[in-house]
C-alpha cells in the first residue's frame, strides 16, 4: 500500500511528525520554567495594574489611642504594551524525493518542530538581554534603577573572578540577597519566604556552578574546589549556550508572577503545499513545510530576577 496522497490526511501526519520534534526538546527548555505563560487574544494589548496595594493598618486597640481613620491609597498606574510577533520555520525539498522518500519528509517536519522549541528559549534569552524592550516601569529587565519604591533598587551585580566556585557564591550572595530584598511601591518585601531559586550559566562555568549548588557534588573529590556548600539544594543550575560567558541570571522559583512574560496568539503550527493545487507543488515541482507562530517576550516583573557579572 502506497503513502497517502490526501493533503488533509498527510497534514495529520506531518504535524504529529512536527509536535513530536517538539516534544523532544521541551524537557531541555528553560523558557516554560522561567516565564510566565500568558495567552493574548489580540495582536497587541495593554497590562494594566502592576502598582502594588498597601499593607493593612491597626485602627483600634493601639497603646496612646487608636490608628485614626481608614485612608485609601491609589494604585499606581503602571503599564505595559505587548505586540505578538509572527514567526515562521520553513523548508523545501524537491517533489521528487518528497513522494519517493515520504519518511525522510517526515523527519525533516520533526526536525522542523525541535527547532521551533529551541526557538522559544532564544527568544527568551533575547528579551532577558535587550538594551530596548522596557517593562512596566520604563526601565530595561537588568538595571541599577528600578524607581518602584521611590528609591532605586538595582538587580545587576558585577565583581572580578574567574569564576572560582568561591566566586560564584559570591555572586549568587548578590543575587540572592537583591531579590530577597526587593520591595514593592507600598514598601512591603516582595520575596519573602522565597527559599528556592534558578541561576542560567554558560556551559563553560556550569560546573563550577553545581559544584556550588548540587547537593551531591559533597561527595565528591572535586568538593576541594573552594566553595562551602551554603547553596546547595537552594538553586537548581541550567546550562545553556545562550548565555554569554562569565555571567549568570538567578530567578527565584514558586512566585505568583516571572521575570519575563511569554504572549502567545497563536501557538506553532505546521502546513505543507503536498499534493495541493499550489503553484509550488504544480509547476516548480517543489514541496515545502512551514511551521509558523504568533508570540512575544517581554519584562514582566523585574523583582523576580538578578544578573551578576565576572570580569
Amino acid at each position: 500500500m502506497g503513502y497517502p496522497q490526501n493533503p488533509e490526511i498527510l497534514q495529520g501526519i506531518y504535524r504529529k511528525n512536527f509536535f513530536d520534534g517538539m516534544g523532544v526538546q521541551a524537557g531541555g527548555r528553560f523558557y516554560n520554567r522561567l516565564s510566565m505563560d500568558i495567552p493574548q487574544e489580540v495582536t497587541t494589548v495593554t497590562w494594566t495594574s502592576f502598582g502594588s496595594v498597601p499593607e493593612p493598618r491597626q485602627l483600634s486597640g493601639m497603646v496612646g489611642g487608636g490608628g485614626g481613620t481608614s485612608m485609601s491609597k491609589e494604585v499606581k498606574d503602571w503599564k505595559l504594551a505587548t505586540t505578538v510577533q509572527e514567526h515562521e520555520v520553513t523548508v523545501d525539498m524537491p517533489r521528487s524525493v518528497a513522494e519517493d522518500n515520504p519518511a525522510d519528509a517526515g523527519g525533516l517536519v520533526s526536525k522542523l518542530g525541535e527547532k521551533a522549541q529551541f526557538y522559544y528559549d532564544r527568544q527568551f534569552m533575547a528579551c532577558l538581554t535587550s538594551t530596548t524592550l522596557l517593562g512596566y516601569d520604563g526601565v530595561v529587565v537588568y538595571s541599577a534603577s528600578h524607581p518602584e519604591s521611590g528609591t532605586n533598587q538595582g538587580n545587576a551585580g558585577t565583581s572580578a573572578g574567574t569564576p572560582t566556585a568561591a566566586q560564584v557564591e559570591t555572586g549568587l550572595a548578590d543575587s540572592i540577597g537583591k531579590i530577597l530584598g526587593f520591595k514593592d511601591d507600598q514598601g512591603t518585601p516582595v520575596n519573602e519566604g522565597v527559599s528556592s531559586f534558578t541561576v542560567l550559566v554558560n556551559p563553560l562555568q556550569y560546573m563550577t556552578y553545581k559544584t556550588v549548588t548540587d547537593p551531591t557534588m559533597s561527595q565528591q573529590a572535586v568538593d576541594s574546589s573552594g566553595g562551602t556548600g551554603v547553596y546547595r539544594g537552594m538553586v537548581t543550575a541550567i546550562p545553556s549556550t545562550l548565555v554569554t560567558t562569565k555571567y549568570h541570571y538567578v530567578f527565584a522559583n514558586n512566585t505568583s508572577s516571572k521575570a519575563i512574560g511569554f504572549f502567545h496568539k497563536t501557538d506553532w503550527d505546521i502546513s505543507s503545499n503536498m499534493y495541493t493545487d499550489s503553484d509550488m507543488w504544480q509547476r516548480s515541482k517543489i514541496a515545502f513545510f512551514t511551521g509558523y507562530a504568533r508570540f512575544a517576550f517581554y519584562p514582566w516583573n523585574w523583582k523576580n530576577t538578578a544578573r551578576y557579572i565576572f570580569t
